[in-house]
């Protein structure tokens, strides 16, 4: 047995350990792959119903936003002559004295 022989015998074991190597990275890229594909599935059908929820809140929103409009509108209303009341009742109140 030369030296031949044993570099002969390195470089195949090197060969094998080499195809065993990436064979098993392959398997782990798929697997991630996999993994990663059905999680990016289930991302996407969280958010479209998450923007279907979004939609429908909008739209159930949409309508009441002028009764809210009114209803601040004649609460402001209240609240300007209530001051208005409050500051001539006081000033009534120091030219009594």
């Amino acid at each position: 047995m030369g030296i031949e022989w044993f570099r002969d015998l390195s470089i195949t074991i090197l060969g094998f350990v080499t195809s065993v190597v990436l064979i098993f990275i392959a398997i782990m890229v798929y697997r991630l792959y996999r993994q990663v594909n059905s999680t990016l599935l289930l991302v996407k059908a969280t958010a479209k119903t998450v923007q279907g929820i979004v939609t429908l809140v909008e739209e159930s929103i949409k309508p009441m936003l002028p009764i809210m409009a009114i209803i601040q509108g004649v609460r402001g209303g209240f609240e300007f002559f209530s001051k208005m009341c409050n500051k001539e009742s006081r000033e009534e109140g120091d030219s009594n004295e």
